[in-house]
């Protein structure tokens, strides 16, 4: 199966509500996509997603998705009074992307 990777920008996710975020990952996810949010999902976000994800799931077209939330990283000041920024990133994947791993650094 070929790797297809959606990055999607917290500025892209910052227009969209909850519901719009998660039909927006499961219409990608139904695609065979990985998406990565910048910025990640909040945790009722995520809650959403996993409620329409089960009321969708189809033993023949749609086995559900894995989601990864990795630790944010922060990322290093760019002036003598600016502060550090942790950046946050949520990963969803279809469900058969067994081998898919995530190592930032």
């Amino acid at each position: 199966m070929e790797l297809k990777i959606d990055f999607v920008t917290e500025n892209t996710t910052r227009k969209m509500n909850s519901t719009q975020k998660c039909d927006f990952i499961i219409s990608k996810i139904r695609r065979d996509r990985v998406v990565v949010f910048e910025g990640g999902l909040a945790p009722n976000e995520e809650a959403i997603l996993i409620e329409e994800a089960m009321s969708q799931i189809d033993h023949e077209n749609f086995l559900g998705y894995k989601i990864i939330t990795p630790a944010p990283i922060r990322s290093p000041s760019s002036g003598l009074f600016s502060r550090h920024k942790d950046i946050k990133m949520t990963i969803i994947a279809p469900h058969d992307y067994d081998n898919l791993s995530v190592a930032l650094v």
